[in-house]
This record gives structure tokens, sequence and C-alpha cells, in this order.
């Protein structure tokens, strides 16, 4: 392994920073975040085994932000994004100051793989390493659908789909929650990959994650729960999709997520018209989670 690490590094000012750093996980990039009110200064950084990764990375940053100057306050010429290398042991002991046990809702708690905890009561333990890419549950569209999965899962434990997998800590709460049918999907195959690693290191051999992407995917069968934490444009371009892939049930249920606050009416009236009715509305930092039933 090489002795050093390779970091994408955006700069930029607070405001800015502020969406960036709550858009970036949407793709699957958990940046080390630092800000500074008093100089308006934000810091994000990736980091990443080699050149190559890096380069690539910060090539995929640059055509996300053309789309998400579209409906948000970004603007280009605010953003400067480079890339440097440091030392392997330095960035390995950023990740410990950064992640730490957290009980993210009523059952379920997630707990950083070098970190100590006694579970009591009903906890249901999510150990992870988070790696360079892996998601935590921090962020505000991951928790909210986690929040929401904790609650479901007493009532539907027959079929999940996770719609953007990502780092594949979704199917992961759903398996350990006890939902027996579990499949998933993403459109980025490093993430595909890592997910499925991260399900055999939680030992959760009830999940089939592949590679598809949504705007391509064919629905061929129907999930008592669905959860789609994607962005918004793409929710509303394949809503019709998405609705078809929830069973028509009383039961069922749909988790959108992914959304910025004012984003979420263009949302509710989208699947409103595809026959759904809004159950509940959760808000964590910037972000909306919607869950949804069949009207």
């Amino acid at each position: 392994m090489s002795e050093h690490l390779h970091a994408v590094v955006i700069n930029t000012n607070s405001k800015v920073g502020e969406i960036v750093n709550e858009l970036l996980p949407s793709i699957n990039l958990f940046p080390t975040s630092y800000f500074d009110s008093d100089d308006d200064i934000a810091r994000l950084s990736l980091y990443f085994e080699s050149p190559q990764e890096a380069e690539s990375t910060k090539n995929s940053i640059l055509e996300e932000l053309k789309s998400w100057v579209e409906f948000t306050d970004i603007q280009l010429n605010q953003i400067d994004i480079c890339s440097n290398k440091i030392k392997q042991e330095d960035w390995s002991e950023k990740w410990k100051e950064f992640f730490h046990v957290e009980k993210i809702s009523e059952r379920l708690v997630i707990k950083p793989s070098w970190e100590e905890y006694t579970p009591s009561g009903n906890d249901v333990v999510i150990e992870i390493d988070p790696g360079m890419s892996f998601g935590t549950g921090n962020h505000g569209t991951t928790k909210g659908c986690l929040q929401l999965l904790d609650k479901l899962s007493l009532d539907i434990n027959d079929s999940f789909l996770d719609m953007g997998c990502g780092s594949g800590i979704l199917s992961i709460a759903a398996s350990k929650l006890g939902i027996q049918k579990i499949d998933g999907f993403d459109y980025d195959e490093d993430s595909v990959r890592i997910a499925n690693e991260n399900l055999e290191l939680s030992n959760c051999t009830n999940v089939t994650l592949s590679l598809e992407n949504l705007y391509d995917l064919e629905i061929k069968e129907r999930y008592s729960l669905v959860i789609a934490n994607i962005l918004a444009p793409v929710l509303i371009d394949n809503a019709k999709k998405i609705v078809s892939a929830v069973k028509v049930s009383s039961k069922a249920r749909l988790v959108l997520s992914g959304i910025l606050h004012e984003q979420f009416s263009n949302i509710l009236q989208t699947f409103e018209t595809e026959g759904l009715e809004l159950v509940e509305h959760i808000k964590i930092d910037k972000w909306s989670t919607g869950l949804f039933k069949i009207r």
C-alpha cells in the first residue's frame, strides 16, 4: 500500500460549502468538512488511494456541479477544486475524529469498528468501517430513511427495494431489522462493489445488489417497501417507474429522500399525481424525507 493518499479539496464560502457538503453524499461521496464562519471559508476534502481515482472524482464533481446550479444557490465561480497528496497515517486518524457511536433511531445504532459499545434494550447495532466512501448514516437523507425504516419494519417484513443503495447501509439495516427479501441497485460501479463488501462483512445473506441505472431499469416485481434516496430531479423524471415498484396494498409504503426542503412541494405534487398520499414528512438539516402510501 502506498505511503500517501490523494485528496480532492473543494474550497468555497460557508454558504456554498454547506450546500455542497449536503449534496456530495447523494453521489456517494462523504467529505471531511471544515468551516470557518468568521472568515467565511469552507473546505471539503475527499481521500483516495490513487491519483487516478482522485482525478476521476474531481471530474465527476465538476460535472455534478453543473446540474446542481440549476436548483441551488451554487455559482461555479465561487468554487475552487484542487488536489494534493498526504501521508496515509494522517488520513486514517482523521476518520476517527469525525465518526462515533450514534443512535440514529429507536433501535438502530451506528457503531464505527474501532469503538466499543454494549447494546442495551432493543438496540440493533450496525458496525461499519467508513473507509473512503462509506456512508455512516449521519447525512440528513440517510438518517431520515433509517428512522422510517426502523418504524416501518415493525409492520413490513416481507420485501424491500433499495433504490440508489450507495454504501448499502439501508440494506444492511433492513436485513438486521428482519426484512426477509431485500434487493437494491445503484448506477455507480464502485458503490455496488463497496456495498456488497459491506454486506458480506455484516453477514447479510438475504440481500441482492446490482449495477443499474434507474432511467434504464425495467421494473419486474413489486415490493412492500421501496426507498428511493436519490436527487429530486431524478425522482421526478422517474416517478411513474418508482411507483410501479410499490405493491398495490394498503400496507405498502414508499420513502423518498435526497430532497432539499424547497424541492419537496414539487415532489409531493408529482407523486400525488401518480396516486400516492403523503403520510409523514421528516426534515433533517436542509433535507426532506417523505413517507407515502397508495391512495
